[in-house]
C-alpha cells in the first residue's frame, strides 16, 4: 500500500487531477477470446527458487487519482501480493492519447497482462490489438473496449452494472418521497453517467414518481460541481432534492446545499462512497441522504486474481459483474462499519 501512496503522490506532481466517477458509457458483451496456455517448464533435476526477473508484471492502467480509483488500487496490490506478482500503475487522465501511450509502453516492456479500464470504448483498440497480438493478456475492469474489440482481445471485463447502480437510487429516492408524502417533487441533477441516469429514470417511471426534471448539469468534479449545484439552485428556487451521478458531484451537491443555507429544504441523493460521503451521511445537517455505491476494491482484485490465472493457462472468465453496495441514513451502522474499514 506504501508503494501505492508513493506512486500517487509523485504522480500528482506530473498530472492534473481529474474526479469523475468510475462510469464508462460502454455497452460490453461476454468476451469470448481465450488464453492460450503455455507449456510447463521442463522440471529440473534440482528445483531452483524463481528467478526475479521470472515474476509476473502486471500493467495496470487507471483513470486518475481520485478515491475510487486509488481503492481499486488496493484491491489490485492486493491480488499481486498473494501471487507474488509485480504491477506497475499509470493514470490515463481520461486523456485517450495518454492511454494509448501507456498501452504501447507496456507492449514494449512485454508485461505478462494489461489491467485497463479505457476513457472510451473505440479510443485504444489498435493498441489494445498491437499488445494482444503480442501475447499480453488483456483484462477490462469499470468498462471495456467495443464489443468487437472485446470479443477479439479481451480475457475477462470486471465491472458493476451501472444501470443497476441509477435504478437502485431511484428505487430508494422513491420510498423516501412516500414516507414524506412527498408528491411531484422538482429535482435538479448534476450528472456524468447516461447509464446510471437511464436506471435512475426507470426506477422513478416504474414506482409512478410524478417528477420536475428542473435541470440538468454536468458536474463530475467535486470543487467545479459546487458552482453547477449553486447554480442549479439559485435559478430553480422550487427544487427540494438533488441527484448527483458520481462521487464528486455528490460532494459538490452538499456543499452547495450549505453554501446556499439551504440546509433542511434541499436533500441529497447521489452515487459513489467515499469517507468524506460516509462522513456527510453521518452528519446531523441531514443533507445527503443516500448513495449507491460501487466495490472498487473487490472489483481490482478480481481483475488482477483473473489476470494472473489467464496468464497461467486458465479459461478466461469472460464477463462478471461486481456486487454493488448501498448506504443510508436508514443504516448508520452499516456507514460507521465503511469507515471503519478504510
Amino acid at each position: 500500500m506504501k508503494r501505492v501512496i508513493k506512486f500517487f503522490i509523485l504522480l500528482m506532481m506530473f498530472y492534473s487531477i481529474v474526479s469523475l466517477a468510475a462510469c464508462v458509457e460502454t455497452a460490453v458483451a461476454p468476451p469470448i477470446a481465450q488464453a492460450t496456455p503455455t507449456s510447463p517448464p521442463e522440471t529440473a533435476a534440482t528445483p531452483t527458487p524463481p528467478d526475479e526477473s521470472d515474476k509476473l508484471v502486471i500493467g495496470a492502467i487507471l483513470f486518475q487519482n481520485d478515491n475510487f480509483f486509488e481503492t481499486v488500487a488496493l484491491g489490485m496490490e492486493d491480488a499481486a501480493k498473494e501471487a507474488g506478482a509485480d504491477i506497475l500503475f499509470r493514470f490515463h487522465e481520461q486523456d485517450v492519447a495518454l492511454e494509448t501511450q501507456w498501452i504501447e509502453e507496456f507492449t514494449q516492456q512485454d508485461v505478462d497482462a494489461i489491467v485497463i479500464s479505457p476513457r472510451v470504448k473505440d479510443g485504444s483498440v489498435a493498441a489494445i490489438q498491437a499488445a494482444y497480438e503480442a501475447g499480453i493478456k488483456i483484462i477490462c475492469y469499470n468498462g471495456c473496449f467495443t464489443e468487437e474489440a472485446t470479443e477479439k482481445y479481451v480475457s475477462a471485463v470486471f465491472e458493476t452494472d451501472q444501470t443497476a447502480l441509477g435504478y437502485q437510487a431511484g428505487v430508494y429516492l422513491a420510498g423516501w418521497l412516500a414516507k414524506r408524502g412527498i408528491e411531484e417533487p422538482h429535482i435538479g441533477i448534476i450528472g456524468c453517467c447516461q447509464r446510471r441516469n437511464a436506471g435512475f429514470r426507470q426506477a422513478l417511471a416504474d414506482y409512478d414518481v410524478n417528477w420536475h426534471e428542473d435541470a440538468n448539469m454536468e458536474g463530475y468534479l467535486a470543487d467545479a460541481s459546487v458552482a453547477v449545484g449553486e447554480t442549479i439552485l439559485q435559478e430553480n428556487p422550487q427544487i427540494t432534492i438533488l441527484w448527483s451521478e458520481n462521487e464528486g458531484g455528490t460532494v459538490g451537491a452538499v456543499s452547495a446545499v450549505h453554501n446556499q443555507k439551504l440546509a433542511g429544504q434541499v436533500f441529497v441523493f447521489g452515487i459513489d462512497i467515499s469517507p468524506q460521503l460516509a462522513q456527510m451521511l453521518l452528519d446531523e445537517d441531514d443533507v445527503l441522504q443516500a448513495v449507491g455505491a460501487q466495490s472498487p476494491r473487490l472489483m481490482g482484485k478480481l481483475a488482477v486474481a483473473a489476470a494472473v490465472d489467464v496468464v497461467h493457462g486458465g479459461e478466461a472468465p469472460g464477463y462478471n459483474t461486481v456486487p454493488a453496495a448501498f448506504f443510508s441514513r436508514d443504516d448508520l451502522d452499516a456507514v460507521a462499519a465503511y469507515l471503519q474499514s478504510q
